[in-house]
């Protein structure tokens, strides 16, 4: 009995330290949307992705970049009421009926605009923040640009089919990134369901989501997730269906975008693919940042402002799949000598890749680190390496886990040896005793 306990305690030990690591291939021959990308919500790196750069008609999901726009620049307690302009929408589109004269919050057409998807409330929050529609998609382009959303132009603030009005999955990843930082934005991109009360000119309406991810399945939707914490759809016969979804685990904050869907159920079924690979094969590991210059002078105008004096992170964490390494990633801060304090965004720390992956995206991505801006000069040695006190990176786990398996193993064999010790004594002992009864 001793000895098939120690037989399989050995087996279970032996299959414990052999090292064998599972890849996941990224599931892009189960995806049925034409391009599609995920991105950590936080640091903007894009995890996995398909023709992701490809540009794309967008639909609706234009609208998360108008109601971000118009948040920033707008009370949502504030009355608006519809201009001749906002009231000329595509009445065969969808919208809320609401006409010339007739007035509601910016509240309203917030909820209006992402719960409902509702174009007639789009143009009126771009009408209310620039004036026209023409000035707020000079608004939206700007945007783009200093979002660095090089794929993407818009022509309108809906997402109705239009000349020159497109963007990529990329792109709308970045974009709903930046529109997650609007303080309250969340609020409108993750809400279920909102009623308008009765206006000079209409009765209440109340009117609910149709992204049936974010509702989840403990309500019984058919395609709830329940990581989900905020979505946008879009949809039109030439862009088909196109979703964006933001999910949360507790450990990552994920944002996918798939783009043409060839039907309805399509883009849940391959947002829910996407988003499960991630949160299933991604692991967020520390990496060291190296500092080799880290003062600047800040100018406003040809006037000189001060030395701004930049503290990057010591470290960032990144999010690899096992077949990646701390090794195999590289982090530089990329600080000018001197730029304009409307500039100081140009700061950032570039992440780059030294090998390729089958399981995730190593294209690179930046990041813009805290920074502080004084009025006197801090010089601090150019060529000073920074290091973060109270790493979380713990190394000696990689070479205890080992020894602790190699001890373990010999303790097992010393434990068998001293028995097959006392066993070989204890039958010395009895072939002793039997030649003694012989000898009698």
């Amino acid at each position: 009995m001793f000895k098939k306990t120690v037989s399989l305690i050995l087996c279970i030990i032996t299959v414990l330290s052999i090292c064998v690591t599972a890849f996941a291939a990224v599931p892009k021959d189960e995806i049925i949307s034409e391009t599609w990308c995920v991105m950590d919500a936080k640091t903007g790196q894009i995890l996995i992705g398909g023709d992701e750069n490809k540009k794309m008609e967008p639909a609706s999901i234009t609208k998360i970049l108008t109601c971000a726009l118009a948040l920033e620049r707008l009370d949502p307690k504030a009355e608006y009421t519809f201009s001749k302009e906002a009231a000329s929408y595509d009445k065969a589109s969808t919208h809320l009926a609401f006409s010339e004269g007739e007035t509601c919050t910016v509240e309203d057409l917030l909820y209006g605009a992402m719960v409902e998807s509702a174009n007639d409330c789009a143009m009126a929050l771009a009408d209310a923040a620039s004036g026209s529609q023409l000035a707020f998609v000079r608004l939206m382009n700007e945007k783009l640009a200093e979002l660095g959303c090089t794929g993407s132009h818009f022509s309108n603030s809906t997402g109705m089919p239009e000349m020159n009005h497109y963007t990529t999955a990329r792109d709308m990843a970045i974009i709903t990134k930046y529109a997650l930082s609007v303080p309250g934005f969340m609020t409108y991109f993750s809400a279920w369901e909102w009623t308008i009360p009765a206006t000079n000119k209409n009765s209440e309406r109340t009117f609910g989501t149709h992204h049936s991810m974010i509702v989840g399945s403990q309500y019984n939707a058919t395609y709830g997730y329940d990581y989900a914490t905020g979505g946008k759809l879009g949809w039109t016969e030439e862009a088909m269906h196109t979703a964006v979804t933001t999910a949360d685990n507790g450990e990552m904050e994920l944002i996918c975008v798939v783009m043409k869907s060839k039907n309805k159920n399509a883009k849940y079924k391959d947002s829910t693919l996407l988003l499960d690979y991630c949160f299933n094969n991604f692991k967020s590991v520390e990496i060291p940042v190296s500092v080799r210059k880290s003062e600047l002078d800040v100018y406003e105008g040809e006037e000189l402002y001060g030395k701004m004096t930049v503290y990057p992170m010591a470290a960032i964490n990144v999010l690899l799949t096992d077949d990646m390494s701390v090794s195999d990633v590289t982090v530089k801060a990329n600080i000018p000598e001197s730029c304009q304090l409307s500039e100081v965004s140009s700061v950032a720390l570039n992440v780059s890749f030294s090998k390729s992956s089958e399981n995730m995206s190593t294209g690179g991505f930046t990041l813009s680190p805290e920074y502080h801006i004084v009025k006197e000069s801090m010089v601090i040695s150019s060529e000073a390496e920074m290091e973060k006190e109270g790493s979380t990176f713990r190394w000696w786990i990689f070479i205890a886990i080992p020894l602790g398996v190699i001890g373990a193993f010999v303790v097992i064999i010393l434990i068998i040896r001293a028995y097959n010790i006392r066993k070989y004594q204890k039958l010395r002992r009895h072939r002793h005793y039997r030649r003694l009864g012989h000898d009698k």
